[in-house]
């Protein structure tokens, strides 16, 4: 006996598997998203883990480095010594390939006029 509360629906099998398909694929895509976000978790873990890491080797090369500075010998100069750097400074020829063509062309026609005459 059904109670005045209950409700039936007739419902098509072609639609309820239809329905029942879709459902499923949403658990499967869902399923995925989770897949992917436990994933993801572990590489950021992994992430950190290198992060930390880095900065430990960082710091032991930092402080590797000062203590090889410290044992380091510095160099002492005479105070009466002074370097003095003078250039002497030469006026710069620029040749071009239009000044080369041209002194080309003029000795090309100096040897005509030579030919020539």
């Amino acid at each position: 006996m059904a109670k005045s509360e209950d409700i039936f629906v007739s419902i098509s099998p072609e639609i309820y598997r239809k329905s029942k398909s879709n459902l499923l694929e949403g658990q499967i895509d869902l399923l995925t998203v989770i897949k992917k976000l436990h994933n993801l978790k572990v590489l950021v873990r992994q992430k950190n883990d290198l992060k930390i890491r880095m900065h430990r080797l960082l710091t032991t090369i930092s402080n590797q480095t000062e203590s090889l500075q410290k044992k380091m010998p510095k160099p002492k100069v005479p105070r009466g010594i002074h370097i003095h750097t003078t250039f002497e400074t030469k006026p710069k020829r620029s040749f071009s390939k239009g000044d080369e063509i041209e002194e080309e062309l003029k000795l090309i026609k100096a040897k005509l006029q030579e030919i020539n005459a």
